[in-house]
């Protein structure tokens, strides 16, 4: 049964979010905090390894498949996303010295409702919200810099927040917003799941490790890539668009729950 809900929730994650732009970590974490009793590190080391690998295979298979990177724009917005993830991983240091876990905990999960909330509230009425094309590259780089810092602050891959961003600061449809949204995924997880398999290494943590749950998590993810870049090709705006919003009103709910739980 521990294994079965490993399999179905990365799966489902990643399919989610290599096809509409929203899952991963925002799936994961919430979804392991509910049904698992597997400490936090161990969780954010497999949900790391689960979002890294899925978003170089959906990339490298977008690219493959002709979607047309402008890897400009994506190489400055990650790199602010990778210095803004160092800065959300200094909050989040800074805040577990000063509060105790289970305070951090519900002020995580309360910013995380709000946030999901404010985000489909968006995703909703976007068709009434002006759209900007942002060029500048500075303005690029502190959009990144801020969806770094939230995304680790909450312990999230920032998925629905970039999807967000891009259609309404970019002015890109929900397929290719998805599809960038991923992109960015790939370097901020990647920073992270560095910072994490170090800290895994340096201390005792590598022994608590399964090897069978990280195989099944790395296939599961892989299956969930290729899945999801598949429906994410064949599959229509409105479509993403109803995956999207679906798995943000799911997340609101298990967030919440998570919340009501733990006060």
């Amino acid at each position: 049964m521990h294994f079965l809900i490993y399999i179905l929730t990365v799966f489902f994650a990643t399919m989610c979010g290599s096809s509409a732009g929203v899952g991963g970590g925002v799936v994961i974490k919430p979804m392991f905090d509910l049904l698992t009793h597997d400490p936090t590190f161990l969780i954010n080391f497999y949900s790391s390894s689960a979002i890294f690998t899925m978003a170089v295979i959906s990339v490298i298979k977008q690219h493959r498949n002709g979607f047309q990177f402008k890897f400009k724009m994506l190489s400055i917005i990650g790199l602010g996303s990778i210095i803004g993830g160092f800065i959300g991983q200094k909050i989040l240091r800074f805040s577990a010295i000063y509060m105790i876990p289970k305070d951090l905990r519900i002020l995580q999960s309360i910013c995380l409702t709000i946030f999901l909330a404010v985000v489909l509230t968006y995703s909703l009425i976007k068709n009434k919200l002006p759209h900007f094309k942002v060029k500048n590259l500075l303005v690029t780089f502190i959009i990144g810099l801020l969806l770094g810092t939230m995304s680790v602050f909450l312990g999230i891959g920032g998925g629905p927040l970039n999807v967000a961003i891009m259609m309404i600061l970019f002015s890109y449809d929900m397929k290719s917003a998805a599809v960038y949204s991923v992109g960015i995924i790939v370097f901020s997880q990647g920073t992270k799941l560095l910072m994490t398999a170090f800290n895994v290494v340096k201390g005792s943590a590598l022994l608590h490790i399964d090897p069978v749950v990280f195989i099944l998590v790395i296939v599961s993810a892989i299956l969930g890539a290729f899945t999801g870049t598949f429906l994410n090709k064949r599959l229509s705006n409105k479509y993403l668009s109803l995956i999207y919003n679906s798995v943000l009103i799911v997340l609101i709910f298990v967030t919440l729950h998570n919340t009501l739980v733990l006060l």
